[in-house]
């Protein structure tokens, strides 16, 4: 059996649902469930959703805990042998379900990663970083992403093995947005459990505004500080991840000053043009994020401006 996991936050997805569960009584095989938890929404959100519980497993949590723990919270609630997660602004294809049916029937897989595509409505300028960062790094096919497997994981929509997740747990550590799926990869490799990428992509259906987008960012770098504070000396995680690896050669160069002075100057001029839209390059951001992490592991000393 599949159990189909949406962890919910402030969203409208009872359409995500009400179109599963719709796939669900195509197939007439009793093989998938769908379950809900709700992240702690806004009243109005629980209001929209509250038809869910018609149709699906539906459970509301009294505070938040964040995007790792729900996600390990899930094997408490469901009985398949495979989880599959879904982010709750998914929009899914025909036979979304199906294909992942066929591939457990065909190779029995550990961990299958079905991949993301991002549709034009993201171009406008308000909306342009999420849609540039999406669809440059993250909107690959399944033949692009086999060549880094591992770096190439992606939580928003995944299938594991139950007791995969049971061994390879989300760290719980991260309660703010980004890295858990980085380390979650990275975990699996240590373990030498496979992933399989196929060709099962999910719109991403929310494509946030230009300054939700920057403010999830700047949680995902203070992430990746929090990680790396305990694994900096691991080099193959470094290695890993592309923003370690410039910040490597950045260290290895004796740069960190100059760069953080450099970051420090155009911050804000950067952060205008991020929410502004027009105009913004990839180079531009991933220099903006080395920064940033720079700010996070080293500064402010004590002895230090302390202003940014």
């Amino acid at each position: 059996m599949i159990s189909v996991c949406i962890p919910i936050h402030d969203y409208y997805v009872y359409p995500l649902v009400r179109r599963l569960a719709n796939e669900v009584e195509k197939l007439n095989s009793g093989q998938v469930e769908i379950v809900c938890i709700d992240d702690h929404s806004a009243a109005h959100y629980l209001t929209q959703n509250k038809g869910i519980a018609d149709i699906a497993d539906y459970y509301l949590l009294g505070k938040n805990i964040g995007r790792a723990r729900i996600r390990n919270l899930f094997l408490k609630y469901t009985k398949g042998d495979y989880l599959l997660f879904l982010d709750c602004d998914s929009e899914v294809p025909q036979f979304f379900l199906k294909n992942y049916l066929k591939c457990i029937n065909r190779e029995q897989p550990q961990v299958v990663v079905g991949g993301r595509t991002y549709d034009k409505r993201g171009q406008d300028s308000e909306h342009y970083l999420r849609y540039l960062y999406g669809s440059k790094t993250e909107g690959r096919t399944a033949e692009k992403r086999r060549q880094h497997p591992y770096q190439s994981f992606m939580t928003n929509n995944f299938m594991v093995r139950r007791e995969v997740l049971e061994k390879v747990r989300f760290d719980e550590r991260l309660v703010k947005y980004g890295h858990e799926d980085t380390l979650f990869g990275y975990r699996l490799q240590q373990q030498g459990i496979p992933i399989t990428h196929i060709d099962n992509q999910v719109v991403n259906g929310h494509i946030e505004g230009n300054a939700e987008f920057l403010h999830k960012s700047v949680e995902a770098v203070e992430n990746l500080a929090l990680i790396y504070g305990t694994m900096w000396e691991d080099q193959s995680f470094c290695q890993s991840v592309r923003l370690l690896r410039a910040y490597g050669k950045v260290r290895r160069w004796k740069l960190q000053g100059a760069v953080y002075w450099l970051f420090k100057l155009l911050k804000n001029p950067l952060e205008e043009h991020f929410v502004r839209g027009t105009g913004i390059s990839i180079a531009q951001f991933n220099f903006y994020k080395l920064g940033l992490f720079i700010k996070n592991i080293n500064y402010p000393k004590p002895t230090e401006d302390t202003d940014l």
